[in-house]
């Protein structure tokens, strides 16, 4: 019988090792789709648009202030007891931004950061427009009749004042006292503050809600004056690191016919006067698409884009971005409250957005938070759910902000639970062949030790029965 030397039998055993991996039965699994039915995955627009919605933040610039009646205001009033009478507002101005850079740095409009005076002062009047009118009159009752009017007595005097003088519009009056008092100076605006704050993921309505949950945010430069040019950019700093961040584009590759994407938050504050609303209202960022429609030149010289994209009021401060999620500009002016002013949308250049992160030293750079949350959203897409859950996990734990992150976990753990994971049922396969294999080569290396003894036991045998014949020649 013929023997094997060790070195053969591991050749032999190393041979029939890769011979049961090769021809092992393991499952073929060429696409997502064999492993996850109907699942489709994310088109390269989806992904841009969900790798860059994190950093999109809304921003509330809550301001106050006092107005001061001067000595001719109150006589105008028929009320000079008014004379030095101080009253307080409050508003609120609302619209989008996008960090550039995971430490806090965040770009939006000069006009939502830093409002003009003229601009605040019409707003405010809207607010204490109706107690002034209504102190006027109770003075006049008093002074000039000795009657002190009730609440009600007070309600239908104003009233009928606006219905008799201003017909009725009290926006009339509210002109009337911007136009003639604010401006004549017979009403003087005193201790404006600002105060801006970042939101998202979160409610939105009263200063309170803002102040309580919002992030405050520090106005670091701005050269805005309430003219329509390059200025109206702003940059903002919020305390922190790991915030999501936005890359910008380069201005050589916008083209006309380019298509983009608007993102921000529109229409949060229900009335237009800048006042806040006590309704609350969910937060979620809204993305509108369109294409460059044309490049315009502001009246400072720098260039401008021209977009159909929709954008409205709150989306002030936003990116807009090209197909690969990154920013080419930002949302400033709309003509969509003209008659056919729809597609005529404005957009700073990002060479503006560069100009002012030059100024101030701030590098644009992309974050860790937004690192993972796109190699989870990658993961997600390919069906590699508990890969996904991971990340998004990682994610999550850097920024909670996210308003995504929470609903991708959820369904990242249900097609885990479901036995829709790839990588699950590719880890799974793995493990079952490793088993096959090992049987195997533990059956095989039993064998080929049994083999190996019983040849080394016939040989020794073999060899002893030679030695005890040559033993019996040599006494013969």
């Amino acid at each position: 019988m013929r023997t094997f030397s060790p070195e053969v039998l591991k050749k032999f055993l190393s041979f029939l090792f890769v011979f049961s991996i090769l021809f092992a039965q393991v499952p073929s699994i060429t696409s997502a789709e064999e492993v996850l039915g109907d699942t489709v995955a994310f088109s390269e627009d989806q992904m841009s648009l969900l790798v860059i919605k994190p950093s999109v933040v809304q921003i509330t610039n809550i301001i106050t202030g006092n107005f001061v009646l001067q000595s001719a205001a109150a006589t105008q009033l028929n009320a000079p007891q008014l004379t030095g009478r101080s009253y307080e507002f409050t508003m609120g101005f609302t619209g989008s931004g996008f960090f550039i850079n995971p430490d806090g740095y965040l770009i939006t409009n000069g006009h939502v950061a830093k409002p003009e005076d003229d601009l605040i002062a019409y707003y405010g009047l809207a607010q204490t427009s109706e107690m002034i009118l209504k102190d006027a009159i109770y003075y006049i009752s008093e002074s000039t009749y000795g009657y002190t009017p009730s609440e009600s007595e007070l309600e239908e005097a104003y009233q009928y004042t606006i219905s008799s003088t201003y017909g009725g519009d009290y926006d009339a009056l509210v002109n009337d006292m911007y136009l003639i008092d604010y401006k004549g100076g017979n009403i003087e605006m005193d201790t404006v503050k600002h105060q801006n704050y970042i939101q998202t993921g979160s409610v939105s309505g009263t200063k309170i809600i803002v102040e309580d949950q919002g992030e405050a945010a520090t106005l670091v430069d701005t050269s805005y004056e309430g003219d329509f040019d390059s200025k109206d950019i702003a940059l903002l700093k919020v305390e922190g690191t790991n915030f999501p961040t936005a890359e910008l584009a380069s201005f050589e590759n916008v083209q006309i016919g380019k298509e983009v994407y608007a993102i921000g938050y529109p229409g949060i504050v229900e009335s237009e006067t800048g006042v806040f609303t006590d309704v609350e209202s969910g937060l979620e960022p809204s993305i509108t698409k369109g294409i460059i429609s044309a490049k315009k030149s502001l009246v400072d010289g720098t260039e401008a884009f021209q977009t159909d994209a929709g954008i409205s009021h709150g989306n002030s401060g936003g990116p807009v971005v090209d197909n690969n999620g990154k920013v080419i500009g930002v949302a400033t002016w709309t003509f969509g409250d003209s008659p056919g002013g729809e597609s005529f949308n404005f957009l700073i250049s990002v060479v503006q957005v560069q100009a002012l992160l030059s100024k101030n030293n701030i590098e644009v750079k992309q974050s860790v938070t937004s690192q993972k949350w796109e190699e989870g959203l990658s993961s997600y897409s390919d069906g590699c759910y508990s890969d996904a859950k991971e990340k998004f996990e990682s994610a999550k734990a850097l920024y909670g902000g996210n308003v995504d992150v929470d609903s991708f976990i959820s369904n990242a753990q249900s097609k885990i639970e479901s036995g829709e994971d790839i990588c699950i049922s590719v880890t799974s396969t793995l493990i079952v062949v490793g088993g096959v294999t090992l049987c195997c080569l533990a059956t095989v290396t039993v064998a080929g030790i049994t083999l190996f003894v019983v040849v080394r036991k016939r040989k020794k045998s073999k060899g002893k029965e030679e030695t005890t014949k040559d033993k019996v020649k040599t006494k013969a």
